[in-house]
């Protein structure tokens, strides 16, 4: 499930004060910047399945106060900066980098700079909800995580795509399969956001057993949202135990292996030439992300699926026409 909301306050519109319809936590203090044509417009797209929300954020500049100890927050400025106080340290985000904050008590400005507005995308990822809760860091002193810069940015890719989808006029995020298949999609990119490098040490013998009951199991599901995790817990072992197995077989991720089950399922239903639509076959293939599906596909095969699906009935149209001019 997926709940999509997007809310406006301006200034010049409603001429009071009024933020608490547009906020998405409960701060001690907050307040918009001085200065003329103040604005502030939240767009959020909340799955509660897995207890985490994604927001777009676009400000005229504001400073807020609050204590958060129950969420993991992922800061990722793409215009202005951010500047974050945290007991004696600041850190400044500034464009296109990123900021990942445990529970913790800060302050927190955001200022436009040059720009005619500060905007910036978040993550917030509850701490208790068991579908994420194994995949975040155990949690230490410092409030600063680690996180992976690649992964970052394969992260913040996924997010700008989810909210041009949902502000369109014809959403396809906003509806289910294709929104239960998104939510996995966000978990597995979490879950590399904050992956740890694998430990270091002598080579254990390939599991190719182990492997083969989780290839039994993605295909035997491909159209679930599947997850790393929900692999690992049907089968029975760790994540990471079912990364390393896959990596020491064939130095592919689960995730990789899943995704080509995904895509050689979704080029046999197009070369069928069947009515569906591509995008049809994609969700019933377990792909969310249009756009990726569409890239994978020509990559993986040379070709837009969209070709394969009108050459597969361009052959079924002719080998029909045939039959009847024979008959």
């Amino acid at each position: 499930m997926l709940n999509y909301h997007s809310k406006l306050w301006d200034e010049r519109a409603r001429g009071r004060a009024d933020f608490q319809s547009l906020l998405f936590s409960a701060p001690d203090h907050f307040n918009m910047s001085k200065g003329p044509d103040r604005r502030l417009r939240v767009a959020s797209a909340d799955f509660p399945g897995i207890g985490t929300s994604l927001l777009s954020v676009t400000s005229s500049g504001h400073e807020i106060d609050l204590a958060d100890d129950k969420f993991l927050t992922v800061m990722m400025p793409t215009r202005g900066r951010t500047l974050v106080r945290m007991d004696r340290q600041q850190q400044v985000i500034r464009e296109d980098d990123s900021l990942a904050l445990g529970p913790s008590e800060r302050w927190t400005r955001v200022e436009r700079g040059a720009h005619q507005d500060f905007r910036a995308n978040l993550a917030k990822i509850s701490l208790d909800a068991a579908p994420v809760r194994h995949v975040l860091p155990v949690a230490t002193d410092n409030p600063v995580v680690p996180t992976s810069p690649a992964a970052l940015a394969g992260f913040k890719a996924l997010i700008r795509y989810m909210f041009s989808d949902l502000a369109s006029a014809a959403p396809t995020l906003i509806h289910r399969p294709a929104s239960d298949l998104f939510a996995a999609l966000v978990i597995e990119h979490i879950r590399l956001i904050f992956l740890t490098a694998p430990d270091a040490g002598p080579r254990e013998r390939p599991q190719h057993a182990l492997v083969r009951r989780a290839e039994d199991f993605m295909l035997a599901n491909l159209s679930e949202p599947l997850t790393v995790p929900t692999i690992a817990e049907a089968i029975g072992v760790s994540v990471r135990q079912l990364q390393d197995a896959f990596r020491q077989s064939s130095g592919q991720t689960p995730w990789d292996r899943l995704t080509a089950h995904r895509l050689h399922k979704a080029r046999q239903r197009l070369l069928a030439g069947c009515g569906d639509s591509v995008t049809t076959i994609a969700f019933d293939c377990g792909f969310s992300h249009l756009g990726r599906f569409a890239q994978t596909y020509r990559v993986t095969f040379g070709e837009a699926p969209s070709t394969t699906l009108r050459r597969a009935r361009g052959s079924a149209s002719a080998i029909r026409t045939g039959t009847a001019q024979n008959g």
